[in-house]
Order: C-alpha cells, then structure tokens, then sequence
C-alpha cells in the first residue's frame, strides 16, 4: 500500500513539473536586455539635389522621368538653344588674326619709309617735318599691332562665354542617383532661381541612430558599426558624423553611419543598428 502512495504521488510530482510554463523552454519569457545593444532607426538619402538652369529660356528636350536612375554627366534636358549657337557662330568667325595680321603690314611700310626718310636727313636732304611724321606712322602701327592684338582677346572671351552660355543650356547629372521630381517639362519657361528636377543619390546611404551620450565619446570618426534591416544579414556602416551636441533632457547623442548601397536600395527605410561592445560597455560605465 506505501509503495503504490508513492508511485501515485512521484507521478503527480513529475506531471506538475513538465507541464509547468516556467520551465518549458519555449514558454520561458526573453532575457532582460536581450536586444539592448540593437537601435532602431531609418536610412536617409546621402544628398538631394535640386538643379536649376543657370538662365531664362524655354525647355526643348527632356531625356528622364521620375524614378529613373542616372549617372554623373547624363543629359537630362536642354534648352532651346538655336538662337544662342547662331550667335556663338557669328563670334567664332569673329576670331579672326586678320586684323593683326593688317596692322603688321602697315608697320612694315611704315618702318620702311621712315627708313628712308632717315637715310635723307642724314644726307642732309628732306625735312625735319616729314621725318617727324614719318617716326610717328611707324610708331602708331607698332601701337595698332597690340591694339589688334588685344581686340582678339576681347573677341576670345566674348566668344568663350558664348560658349558657356550655350553649354549652361543643356542640364547634365551632377552625381549618380534617382531622380525623385520633375518638376518642368517641355515647353516650361524657365526661372533660374527655381529648380527643375530633384535628384537624390543614395549611395551610400545614411544612418542617423541615438546612442548614450557619454558612452559616444568612446566613437570615432571611420568606425564600423553594423546594420541590417531584418536582423538576419547585416552590413558595415562607417561613422561618417557625430554631432557636436548632445540632448542634455535624453542624454542621447546622435551618431551618422554611411551605409554602402550598389543596389540603389531606396532610402526611407527601417533599419537596425548594432552597438558595439565597447560602446555598450561605457553606457554601463564600465
């Protein structure tokens, strides 16, 4: 009879005991702190850009549309520019070494008669008069020569900016990225100080996380941290900034990460960051 009391109440004991929530190990609650070193946050563009058209004019071509990826110096679109070329043709005739080229010329019979001139003074013949005026045209045409010379300058650098003018007029890619606006298409009148496409480069991406002020000053400029967005693949990102002020009601610092992104992953997205021991341990003030 004892022995089947005890049989019954081993059994209860053991049947208590499995079924308890406490020890079965897929019911055991998470360990506290167990994703204390994982910050969530959202990756940025690196840079928007908002381009404009240096000046006025009317808009003839438009090589993208919202959403497609380009790279630096792709065409994006361009001004009627027939006008201005037509100009830039008439001043690239301008440029010319003709004038010079006359003004040579002329000093070469200058200086020839005043050659001769001179061989009669001091012959005794002819007159002080005609030999004066004879010095005279010589040295005007010297001064003609660099007159000329200067007047090609002058139509180099009208020309130059003409061909300035007229290359302004055609929109190229600051940087690779995605562009995000359009905001002029064909036939928009152009204002240059409002912008006519918004391009965002996201590559890399950027990462702003808080951490613990005081255990930031353990981070250093081109230091690593990892991201990931599913906490399952994760990917260095190097401390590109860390700001020079920290919020003294959080205690919180912000810290930029740039994130690698060849993919062209958008940014916007939620991503997480891993601190790293060193800093985790200075938040504890170890």
């Amino acid at each position: 009879m004892k022995y089947l009391r005890w049989i019954a109440c081993a059994a209860a004991i053991s049947a208590t005991f499995c079924s308890s929530p406490v020890l079965r190990a897929e019911n055991a609650p998470p360990v506290a702190g167990a994703d204390r070193n994982i910050k969530q946050a959202f990756t940025l563009p690196f840079k928007e850009y908002k381009i404009s058209f240096p000046t006025m004019g009317v808009i003839k071509e438009v090589r993208v549309k919202e959403g497609d990826m380009i790279r630096k110096g792709d065409m994006v679109m361009k001004q009627d520019d027939s006008e201005d070329r037509a100009e830039l043709r008439l001043l690239e005739l301008d440029v010319n070494e003709y004038p010079i080229q006359a003004a040579e010329a002329k000093l070469r019979a200058a200086e020839s008669e005043f050659q001769a001139k001179d061989r009669m003074k001091a012959q005794g013949a002819g007159s002080d008069l005609e030999w004066e005026r004879a010095r005279a045209e010589r040295d005007v045409a010297k001064v003609q020569i660099e007159a000329s010379k200067q007047e090609l300058k002058q139509k180099e650098a009208k020309r130059d900016k003409q061909t300035i003018h007229v290359t302004n007029m055609t929109l190229l890619a600051p940087t690779d990225g995605v562009v995000k606006e359009l905001i002029n298409d064909i036939g928009s009148n152009i204002d240059p100080t409002k912008p006519v496409v918004t391009v965002v480069e996201n590559n890399p991406l950027l990462v702003e996380v808080q951490v613990p002020a005081l255990a930031s000053l353990q981070v250093k400029k081109g230091e690593t941290l990892r991201v990931s967005y599913d906490k399952k693949t994760w990917k260095d990102a190097s401390v590109s900034f860390l700001s020079p002020q920290a919020d003294a009601g959080s205690g919180m610092r912000m810290i930029r990460l740039e994130l690698p992104n060849p993919n062209g992953d958008p940014s916007g997205l939620q991503v997480f960051v891993e601190l790293s021991d060193k800093l985790l341990a200075a938040a504890d003030g170890k």
